[in-house]
Parts: structure tokens; sequence; C-alpha cells
């Protein structure tokens, strides 16, 4: 909190009334609107202002006026991300130590495993909710649906909320006959035609805000996207947009993205692309046919995350004629890395997959049930090895920005535009440096009669208001990951993961990540000594954070 008052300090605002333990009404200084924005399997060259030729202005100039991070980290799937986004702890604590789909026979039951956000966590959205917040959720939750677990459960006062993971179709409600939508406690059915997931978790989430708007207390608005999660869909509006775009493929379209990150020092001109997964067949040697294919997923998905951005612009250009986006601070990332898997190779997703009309020409449209594969999967992740659902960097790697009018105008007025910050900083920063940014402080011990456990992220709000291009992480900080057995640990830019075949060794690999970030020379025969110390530092971490590895089988590839 001192960092907060003393930049105030800096550009002359009285903070005499300052207190905020006190009432809004009462306050000189408002506390700011809180925006926050989770894109679905976004990759990390997918923004312009990461490198991609895809057209999103709005994030872009979002990214402008604000702080682009560079090595924030993510975990490789979605509920995982969440959790730790919401505690602000690691997610093998906070409930989805796996999903809940596959928990193994030996985590069932256990700790750390309830396959939701468990009671040893508190949602950032409750301390927020208790401060005197307005607190609205639109979009994706997966973080549980039981009465303990959802959203209305952990401090949002309004919620129009996703149960699962994934929809059946980004122009349908339904998820397989199943509702799969709820408005705070109640199921919804579909009720408009017209209905697409992107424009409408927007709708939903202004008019949420709308019908408060003249409230003197600020809001919490969180706008969690299905888009662009698959199946790969966009409306009639921009799904030709980038007609023709991709006919050159996706090794030439990695090439292209890492040249524009280089210009825009996104990564250092020393970097080189990481070595393609084994499984991808190169693009000279597809048929025509298979060409046509694939360079329409990619067109489909493209027009997909424009017409989220222009979703974007909409939100702000609500929030600015309505003169409340000079108080908002807005935080925007992606829960994983792009999604690079083929989700029909199960039989339960071949028999989908069957049902659909998938013919190129209604690729994209209503009925479809399309992936953009490995090959395009490995350009969303540009520079990066592989994609989500995997523990490198480009599973981990994600886009995240921290811009809005408050930052802006009250705190960062003598730094100038384009900031960008290489340091390494994860999910589980997100729910400290909020609580720190509105004064609240995290809890010891208890919180409303049930026992807690400690955040182990760190606020970064000193880097937003003094140090933009600075860190927080100690250099000897461990970072550890795992999910479907698949694990790493990094420390001081070393980095050991194990992957099974045929996308790894299954074998523990190393790296120096600051010399080799896109994982491509495998130093473990090298460095044994480094490895063996590397090793340690994992074991460290798996015991602090109860990481219990499966014995079941590994579904997802």
């Amino acid at each position: 909190m001192k960092y907060f008052l003393n930049s105030l300090f800096l550009i002359g605002v009285a903070l005499v009334f300052f207190n905020c333990s006190s009432t809004f009404e009462k306050q000189e200084i408002p506390l700011p609107n809180i925006l926050f924005i989770i894109v679905d399997d976004l990759g990390f060259a997918d923004l312009g202002c990461y490198g991609s030729e895809i057209d999103t202005e709005n994030i872009d100039a979002l990214a402008k006026e604000g702080i682009l991070f560079t090595n924030f980290y993510a975990s490789p799937n979605c509920s995982p991300t969440r959790s730790m986004i919401m505690s602000g702890m690691d997610n093998h604590q906070a409930g989805i130590g796996a999903m809940a789909m596959l928990t193994g026979p030996n985590q069932k039951g256990k700790s750390g495993y309830e396959g939701y956000l468990n009671n040893n966590t508190i949602a950032f959205s409750e301390l927020l909710q208790d401060q005197g917040y307005r607190t609205y959720y639109s979009g994706k939750w997966h973080l549980g649906n039981n009465k303990i677990s959802n959203p209305n459960a952990r401090g949002f006062d309004k919620a129009w909320w996703q149960v699962g993971g994934a929809p059946k179709s980004h122009f349908d409600l339904s998820s397989g006959g199943k509702l799969n939508y709820f408005e705070n406690d109640k199921p919804q059915e579909q009720t408009s035609e017209s209905f697409f997931s992107t424009s409408f978790l927007t709708d939903k989430l202004i008019a949420y805000i709308d019908l408060e708007k003249k409230s003197k207390q600020p809001f919490l608005g969180v706008l969690s996207f299905s888009a662009v999660h698959f199946p790969i869909q966009c409306p009639e509006n921009h799904i030709d947009l980038y007609d023709g775009k991709y006919e050159k493929g996706y090794e030439e379209l990695r090439k292209s993205r890492l040249a524009a990150q280089k210009e825009k020092r996104i990564i250092s001109n020393n970097i080189k692309l990481s070595n393609l997964p084994p499984q991808i067949k190169p693009w000279e040697k597809l048929t025509k046919e298979e060409k046509l294919s694939q360079s329409r997923r990619m067109e489909v998905y493209a027009g997909m995350v424009k017409h989220m951005d222009d979703n974007v612009g909409k939100f702000f250009s609500y929030l600015k004629k309505n003169n409340q986006y000079k108080n908002t601070l807005v935080i925007l990332m992606s829960d994983n890395g792009g999604a690079g898997f083929d989700g029909y190779q199960s039989k339960r997703g071949q028999k989908k997959y069957a049902q659909a009309n998938n013919e190129i020409e209604n690729t994209g449209k209503e009925g479809s049930l399309n992936f953009i594969g490995a090959g395009w999967g490995s350009a969303t992740s540009t520079p990066f090895r592989l994609f989500k659902r995997h523990i490198s960097e480009g599973g981990l790697r994600v886009p995240m920005i921290v811009s809005g009018g408050y930052l802006k105008s009250n705190l960062k007025s003598k730094f100038k535009n384009d900031l960008i910050n290489h340091q390494i900083f994860t999910v589980r920063d997100i729910a400290p440096t909020i609580q720190e940014m509105v004064g609240i402080e995290y809890p010891a011990d208890k919180y409303k009669g049930r026992n807690i456990l400690p955040q182990t992220g760190k606020s970064f709000v000193k880097v937003l208001l003094e140090k933009p291009t600075e860190g927080i992480h100690d250099k000897d900080e461990i970072f550890g990951w795992e999910l479907f057995k698949r694990k790493a640990v990094q420390k001081n830019g070393w980095k050991i993961l194990w992957i099974e075949p045929p996308f790894g060794t299954g074998a523990w690999e190393l790296f120096n990540l600051k010399e080799d970030p896109t994982e491509r020379n495998n130093l473990a025969k090298i460095h044994p000594e480094k490895l063996k110390e590397m090793i340690a530092a994992w074991e460290k971490y798996k015991l602090e954070n109860n990481v219990i590895i499966s014995n079941g089988e590994l579904l997802f590839p």
C-alpha cells in the first residue's frame, strides 16, 4: 500500500482524506474499478502487440498506454490457471491439483484435488466484495458448481457463468444436451437465434455494470471469454476477414511472427524458433485439399481473435462514454498457451466430429467442429516450444497486459509509452496485486470461520507504480508446474521439464532459459550437477505444494 500512497503523492494528489477502511462516499480519492479480461486459449503470439498479423487494435492500444509482460507464466491448462488467479496460491493447494475429470485414483479424496476452488482459499473477489466493491462475473468459470465454489459463493454479486471447460458451440448455450450456463444459481436456456458467446458475454457484463452505474462504489468486473477456445467459429461478418492470408502455411507464419516480435522488442534478436513437434507434417508435403482445409481453419481463427478484440473495444467504449474508463485498471491475459492439440482424437471426440459439417465452406460456421491443429498451434506459441497442455514454454507463457485509464492518468504519468517488462511473473501474483492496489490485507489463518492457506504469489503494485521494467521475485525463487504427469521447475533462469514421448524424451531435460528460451538445446548430459540441483528444487516444490503425480492413464495428448 505504501507504493500506492507514495505514487499519488508524487503526482500531487492530496491524500489527507484517504483512508482504505472508510466508506467510499467519504473518500476524496476513489478506489479504482478493476476490469479483468481472460481470453481462453489465446497464444503468446496471437495479439498484434505480441507480433501477430491479426488486427487487434483495441488490445494493442491498451498495451501502448500500459505495461506489456513477456515473461508471464500460467498453467498449461485452464482451470488450474483460474484457481491460481482467484486464490493467489498454487493450484495443487487451491483444489485443482488435477483437471476434475482426470483426477487419478491416488489423487481422489486428497486435499488440493477436490476438483473445485476449495475452502482453503479466499478468492480475491470475496475480499473486494467485503470492501464494498460491486462484483460481476461474465463467462467461463470452470472452478466448480457446488454451493461453496460457484461465483456467487466466491464473492460475485451477479454472475453469468459457464460451468465446464468448452462450449459445444459458440452459437449454442447448451452442451451436449446439458445446460452449461447459469445466471447466478439458475440454469439458462437459449432465447436468441443470434447468440454468439463473445458478444453475448461482453453485453452481459456491460448490462450488469450499467444497472448500477450511478453507484459511488467501484466495481470488479471479470470478463472471461469462451473464445478463442475450440470449436473454431466466428460470426458471419468476421469469417472472411483473413481470406487468403495463410496460404503460405504455418512454418512461414512462425517466421513472420518471430521477425515482428524482434522488431517490437518482445524477444531478443538472437532468439531462434523452437523445433516443431515431430507429428507436424511439413506444409510443402500437404495435399492441395489439406492446405485448403488447414488455411481455412487459421483464417477463421484469426477472425475469431479479431471479433474478441472488437468486443474488448466495445467494452472500453461503454466505459469511456459513461466516464468510467479513466478510473478503471485493466488486466488482460490468456489462461494458457494456444491450443495445438486435436481434441477429436478420442472415441467420443471422433463421434462428435463425424456428426458435424466440417466441409471447407462450412468451417467456422454453426454446425462445424474444428481445431486449428498442431501446426497452427505452434504458430500461436511463437517462438516457444509446444502449446496448451504441455509444461514447455509454449504451454506456460502467455500474453499479459496491465493498463487502463486509472493506471495511465493517476499512476504512470511520469512513464513513457510502450513499456515492456521482461521479468518473471506468475498468475499467483494477480490476487495479491489487486488486493494491495485497493488497500486490502490478506487474512491470517482464518476467514469467516474457515481455515485458509497463505497466498504464495507476490504483489507487483511496486512495478506498476514505480519500477515498470523491474521484477518482484528473488533470483533463487523456485517456480514449479505439474499437470497430466508432465512436470517442470524453474530457478534463476534454469529449467528442467519432463514430458513423455513423442513430445519429450520421457526423462528430465535441462535448459538455460536466459540463453535458450525456446528450449532447443537439452543440457542434461552437459551439466549433470546443475541437473541434480534442479531435481532437488523440483522435490522441494513438490513437497511444499502437495503435488501428487497421478497413477492413472494419461488421457490428454
